[in-house]
């Protein structure tokens, strides 16, 4: 239940753009796309994802990874689901906190449930992937036409540039010289 209030509660700034079109304010930035299930749809809005964040100026470093497989998640289970219909994959971002939300429109009225997958079972291990790759942070929500999931990811904290250029100097520093043999000796 807890978990549940802090994932509606970090999803309250959120307005829905038009599909296809981007919003943006003084801190937080929106795009919302419309999918069918077609081969290879889970990959495009990947890529479609990582693209628009770094388009955005956010430097994602090791969570584009991150953030890649929470989109595969979460698309995965609404094609799944929504036989073949129309899913809205929407995507809000926050500089200012530093934290990206996912947003899944789907026509299936199936609530998502965190369950234990057999050993040997080939599905039923995406929601906790979800649920850890978010820290709990990521909700449900019954809609008119099917549900909504918004899952929220955290992203590491921007360095300054003071804190970039000190970095590259201690990596300057650290280099090896380079060795120089002379003939004469």
């Amino acid at each position: 239940m807890a978990r549940r209030r802090r994932a509606r509660a970090a999803h309250r700034h959120l307005r829905r753009p038009a599909a296809g079109r981007v919003m943006t304010d003084d801190d937080v930035l929106g795009a919302a796309w419309p999918l069918t299930p077609f081969d290879g749809a889970v990959g495009f809005a990947r890529r479609l994802v990582i693209a628009t964040l770094r388009l955005w100026g956010f430097e994602l470093g090791d969570r584009a990874d991150d953030v890649a497989l929470l989109v595969s998640e979460l698309l995965t289970n609404a094609f799944t689901h929504s036989n073949g219909q129309l899913v809205t994959l929407g995507l809000y971002a926050s500089r200012s906190e530093r934290a990206l939300t996912l947003d899944v429109l789907d026509g299936s009225s199936a609530q998502p449930e965190l369950r234990a997958a057999a050993d040997d079972a080939e599905h039923g291990r995406g929601l906790f992937i979800v649920d850890y790759l978010t820290d709990g942070c990521w909700t449900s929500q019954a809609t008119e036409h099917g549900k909504r999931v918004l899952a929220t990811l955290t992203l590491a904290a921007q360095p300054s540039a003071a804190q970039r250029q000190q970095l590259r100097q201690r990596i300057q520093a650290a280099r090896p010289l380079p060795l120089v043999f002379s003939s004469s000796t």
